[in-house]
């Protein structure tokens, strides 16, 4: 509802969460003046210039504004995601104007649940260390998957989802009584799909050479056509015919 008032949308942070909702909110209203602003210079650093030019080009083509290297003096005055007109000035002086704005950074680790230190100690970004085989070091029962893990990867659902593989298999062969074998072993490369819109976007798979950047087809099959929804839904059910 408030989203759907507001003419002028500014998204802070241009990662894949910033530029996904971009390409949302383009797909349901065509017509919204949609900024996303940043202070990095460079879209999606560490992947390949092909993929990062594809993504420049298909924003322009959406009509979303980029602003990179761009800093706020102070940060809107409405809250996000509250509907209400706004000017903000960037350091250069460039002023904004909009009706709603959404924050997307500031990504932090919700751990604060094992702050007592009782279970293991965390790392200074508040992550939880990990063997290969994704255990907490030094509890063979006890597994962690996500962000929460110290595993040297970007913090993405897709990486979450691998690591939810290796441990259910570990669990599995503990509960066969085997000795747990599965491990993690991160990508060499970085991967992705940004999905803009159901239709467009840009992704970045492994492959036999090395990374292969893939075409908006196949992001569209993969995620952006329903967001993961129908793989979700056709796991659950089939978890409930089992059960």
């Amino acid at each position: 509802k408030e989203l759907a008032g507001a003419e002028r949308v500014l998204i802070l942070g241009a990662g894949p969460v910033g530029l996904e909702l971009a390409g949302e909110i383009k797909e349901v209203w065509a017509h919204k003046h949609v900024t996303v602003l940043d202070p990095a210079g460079q879209l999606l650093p560490g992947f390949e210039p092909e993929l990062r030019a594809n993504l420049h080009r298909q924003l322009g083509e959406l009509g979303i504004h980029l602003r990179l290297g761009a800093r706020l003096t102070a940060p809107p005055a409405t809250e996000p995601g509250r509907a209400g007109t706004f000017t903000v000035t960037t350091a250069g002086g460039e002023e904004i104007t909009a009706d709603i704005w959404f924050r997307a950074h500031g990504v932090r680790v919700n751990s604060d649940y094992l702050a007592d230190g009782r279970l293991t100690t965390r790392t200074p970004q508040g992550q939880v260390r990990v063997t290969e085989r994704l255990n907490v070091r030094g509890h063979d029962h006890v597994y962690a998957i996500g962000d929460l893990t110290d595993v040297p990867e970007a913090k993405m659902a897709g990486y979450a989802m691998q690591h939810a593989e290796v441990v259910a298999a570990n669990i599995l062969a503990q509960l066969r009584g085997e000795r747990p074998s599965a491990v993690y072993r991160p990508l060499p490369h970085p991967m992705i799909l940004l999905p803009l819109g159901p239709r467009g976007g840009v992704g970045q798979l492994p492959g036999p050479d090395g990374p292969a950047v893939v075409p908006a087809e196949t992001v569209s099959a993969y995620k952006g056509a329903d967001l993961f929804t129908g793989r979700f839904t056709e796991q659950f059910g089939a978890l409930r015919d089992e059960a």
